[in-house]
């Protein structure tokens, strides 16, 4: 067992108090005594790269208490408590100092007013990093009030409350009247607010909120609900309930402690609409008696849909898991459950996070057996099957004191493994502390965009004719992050090719007659996007199209990034004289000419023999000269002139009434258009 404590040796308990003047100095000599000498960094030691030496204490105006941590996209962490002011916040830069950014010097309190008030539980929201806090506030009866009122706020990322949400950034669920009670929340994928607690009369309560702080008709018809359980005895009544999970698909799940008298454990299930949900043990709970009083205090959901729960009863510590079903895990434990203590006493869990590897870290109170001491924080961590995992701590455990009476209230794991519990301590001032999490497995990798792209294309042309391909980008269903900045680079080469159009389903490209660049904006996770490419080739051979795809995000795989798509490109027409894709003058010789104009508005002049004339896309001004000569004009507002000799012509390109086909002197045949004009033509 690990231990590191705050307090010069000899200190004896004391009653709860507020943080005394000599605090600082206490610490300071604290640290001098607690600091080991050079060794190798283990899982659960303290992180001395947070705070002095991993342990962090915020005091607030008389005592306070921190309940619950939270962690930001950047990193930076926030806590939230009580303090004789109201709700507490403070929020930590990443090396656990206060960060000035959030109200000045880091720290907040909100007094409602009417009394007493305290902040239990906090979310961010992904989408702009507001802060929701989760509690209790008082209105004295005064004032036409009572405790205590199930209560919901929300803080800009400056400190500042949300003026827009609620009233004045604050939300009282008045439906469940006085005694309710905040106890856990969370943030919806679709930006809803979800919270559970207590309601005034007992049971498992929640209430749903839309992003103005209304609350949202869609759980239970009015925005709340109360599940009391289902009494198998006299003292399985009602509930409360402390702590919340959602799951993929929507459903959520909660777990606290039922009873009147002697408690247990409770966890139940809620489909979307906030009715219990049948197929999680046929009524949507499930309670665990550990043969005397117990408390459930945090839940959270496995990926395989197994749901974890802890509390306190036993020995010390109880630790639960369900299967999807509701029925206890046999491959967990005994029976699905388990309950060890820490050295010493029994101690209990408060807060519960899953590790990337389906560890289990658990945060709550212990008393270390070698200190004479108050409470300290305890952390342990258990393995997939629920045994205790000795590689943290030397024994599974860790013990941390700051000053009396410490408590640990909440727990994350950070992306890069270290934990951090957040609590209180130091005679009552918010306490945080961050361990080592490392036990040789790797830390997730950061959230990623696979993307990859692929690509279809015309397999032969003709010289004269353009070659087409379709190039699409995907990012996978399977990535974590919404790509950001896509961006494709398409290349051609080969058979003399230029580039004439690239068209995207979304964003922009630049083009050269070599490729083009375009960016495609954003992609989420299974979205896709298209571009298509044509291409105009001048000789014979092979046109090779080559497509890149790159983000903004890491790619976990690279092969797919690049793809290729080849076209045969022949002389079937017989060209001897071949102009490009822009705007040529071309004149041929005294023999029979097959002049192939390709792209642009040209200008041909066949001049002597019976040549032959295809004048590609664009707007063509055609003349055959001398001689017996073929005409065809091709997509665009074509002028074909026969002059001497029986000519050919041809104008039709699928556009009523655009070119114009005079035959001049001759018998002459002309095939045209509607409405398009024909002199000299039969």
């Amino acid at each position: 067992m690990t231990h590191a404590h705050l307090r010069p040796a000899g200190r004896r308990r004391r009653r709860p108090g507020r943080t005394t003047g000599v605090l600082a100095a206490a610490l300071g000599l604290a640290l001098v005594l607690a600091l080991p000498g050079a060794a190798v960094a283990a899982p659960g030691d303290l992180d001395p790269t947070f705070g002095p030496d991993g342990r962090v204490v915020t005091s607030f105006p008389g005592s306070a208490e921190g309940h619950d941590i939270a962690r930001q996209a950047d990193g930076k962490l926030v806590v939230v408590g009580l303090s004789e002011a109201g709700f507490a916040l403070a929020r930590y830069d990443t090396d656990g100092s206060l960060d000035s950014a959030f109200a000045g010097d880091g720290t907040v309190t909100s007094d409602f007013g009417g009394g007493n008030h305290s902040a239990n539980a906090v979310a961010i929201q992904p989408s702009d990093g507001k802060i929701v806090v989760a509690g209790t506030t008082e209105v004295l009866a005064e004032e036409g009030g009572g405790c205590c009122f199930f209560s919901v706020a929300r803080y800009n990322t400056d400190g500042t409350l949300d003026s827009g949400f609620g009233n004045g950034g604050l939300v009282r669920v008045d439906e469940f009247g006085g005694s309710a009670d905040g106890a856990d929340v969370a943030v919806q994928p679709d930006g809803k607010i979800i919270a559970a607690g207590k309601g005034g009369g007992g049971g498992f309560a929640l209430v749903r909120l839309d992003a103005g702080g209304n609350l949202d008709p869609s759980l239970g018809g009015d925005g709340a609900v109360v599940a009391g359980f289902t009494p198998a005895s006299p003292q399985d009544a009602g509930g409360t309930a402390r702590g919340m999970a959602l799951q993929p698909d929507g459903k959520i799940v909660s777990v606290g402690y039922v009873g009147n008298t002697a408690f247990d454990i409770g966890v139940a299930r809620y489909l979307p609409n906030g009715s219990l949900d049948p197929a999680f043990s046929g009524d949507g709970m499930v309670t665990a008696d550990f043969g005397g009083t117990e408390f459930g205090n945090a839940v959270a959901v496995q990926p395989d849909g197994k749901v974890v729960a802890a509390g306190s009863g036993g020995v010390g510590v109880a630790l639960l898991r369900y299967n999807a079903d509701g029925s206890p895990d046999g491959g967990f434990g005994t029976g699905g459950r388990t309950s060890v203590r820490f050295p010493g006493d029994g101690g209990g869990a408060n807060a519960m996070a899953l590790q990337p590897n389906g560890k289990i870290v658990i945060a709550g109170q212990a008393d270390d057996p070698n200190s004479q001491e108050g409470n300290d924080f305890g952390l342990a961590r258990f393995n997939t099957n629920g045994t205790v995992d000795t590689g943290f701590g030397g024994d599974g455990f860790v013990v941390t004191g700051f000053l009396d009476w410490d408590d640990a209230r909440g727990v994350l794991v950070q992306p890069d493994g270290k934990i951090v519990a957040a609590g209180y301590g130091a005679g009552y001032a918010f306490a945080v502390a961050r361990y080592q999490g490392g036990d040789g497995t790797a830390p997730p990798p950061p959230p990623s965009a696979d993307l990859s792209v692929t690509q279809t294309g015309t397999a032969t042309v003709s010289i004269g004719d353009r070659a087409s391909y379709t190039v699409t980008v995907s990012n996978s269903a399977a990535s974590t992050a919404t790509a950001t900045g896509v961006t494709l680079t398409d290349t051609l080469s080969g058979a003399g090719a230029g580039l004439t159009s690239a068209a995207p389903s979304q964003g922009t490209c630049t083009t050269t007659a070599a490729g083009a660049n375009c960016a495609l904006g954003s992609l989420a996770p299974g979205a896709s996007a298209t571009v298509t490419v044509t291409a105009e080739p001048r000789a014979t051979g092979t046109v090779t199209n080559t497509a890149n795809v790159s983000a903004t995000q890491q790619d976990p795989v690279t092969t797919d990034n690049r793809a290729t798509a080849t076209t045969s490109v022949n002389n079937a027409r017989g060209c001897t004289i071949i102009g490009t894709s822009g705007a040529d003058t071309l004149t041929g010789g005294y023999g029979n000419d097959v002049i192939c104009a390709l792209g642009g508005n040209d200008t041909v002049r066949a001049s002597y023999g019976n040549d032959t004339v295809h004048g590609g896309y664009g707007n063509d001004n055609i003349d055959g000269g001398f001689g017996d000569d073929t005409l065809n004009g091709g997509p665009g507002n074509d002028t074909l002139t026969g002059y001497y000799g029986n000519d050919r012509l041809t104008t039709t390109d699928s556009v009523s009434g655009n070119d114009t086909a005079n035959g001049g002197t001759g018998t002459d045949t002309c095939t045209t258009d509607p409405g398009d004009i024909r002199i000299s033509c039969p």
